[in-house]
């Protein structure tokens, strides 16, 4: 009686897999549930049906798969440990507006006293552009809020989206140098340089005409030139600023 109920409940199981998942499905189910029901009429444990259905299910592939698919040990990769690299899930993994790297441009140039930007492959100019910097371009930056333009060998680390002064590329002011010195002197390095864009349109100026020196102490450059600036220069470049 029990192998006439086992039998009946084999068929329609795999009936109805077959049905969903299809003819192979069924064949396996059936398989399966058969080898179960032979070990259970047979009085076997729960570990002899186990081991026999994974034996059953394994046997098409190729040999020595299996054992090296649950065997062999995982190899970390540094790009995707989330951990490591301090990502959240959830969080989108890229930022806004990011696009893989074009190297298009490898260095860029400041010359403060021309007023000149310089965009660079290979010692070659892709680029130049007229700057704006403050009121007081001579001279290197030394503290918090005396409107100077850093000099040296800095990074364009990232770009600024939400920027009041349109759109925005930050560089990587103040570096291990300018901190050790502001700490000689007793004052704060300062921080926050750019390369940006123009604030919103008023009485006095219109963004699409650059005026003078207007800036804190970041390289100004037109709405226009900033979004191209941004479309050529990789997160990553390096900047040197020269007196």
């Amino acid at each position: 009686m029990l192998r006439f109920f086992g039998e009946a409940l084999v068929q329609k199981a795999a009936r109805v897999f077959g049905e969903i998942m299809g003819a192979g499905a069924k064949v396996m189910v059936k398989a399966v549930l058969s080898l179960s029901l032979v070990c259970i009429l047979l009085g076997g444990s729960s570990q002899a049906i186990a081991a026999s259905s994974a034996e059953n299910l394994t046997a098409a592939l190729p040999a020595g798969l299996y054992t090296r698919a649950v065997m062999d040990a995982i190899e970390e990769d540094a790009d995707f440990n989330y951990v490591r690299l301090g990502k959240i899930a959830g969080l989108a993994i890229f930022p806004k507006g990011y696009t893989s790297v074009k190297g298009l441009v490898d260095k860029v140039v400041v010359y403060k006293m021309r007023h000149q930007m310089l965009l660079l492959k290979n010692d070659r100019v892709v680029r130049s552009y007229w700057i704006a910097l403050s009121d007081r371009p001579e001279g290197d930056k030394v503290r918090e809020g005396d409107r100077r333009t850093p000099e040296g060998v800095y990074t364009l680390d990232y770009v600024k989206e939400n920027s009041y002064y349109y759109r925005a590329f930050h560089i990587s002011y103040p570096n291990l140098k300018d901190i050790e010195e502001a700490r000689r002197l007793g004052v704060r390095p300062g921080g926050m340089i750019m390369v940006h864009g123009q604030p919103p349109s008023n009485s006095e100026y219109h963004e699409t005409v650059q005026r003078s020196d207007w800036t804190n102490g970041c390289i100004a450059i037109l709405n226009p030139e900033i979004d191209e600036f941004i479309s050529l220069v990789d997160p990553g470049t390096p900047i040197e600023i020269l007196p």
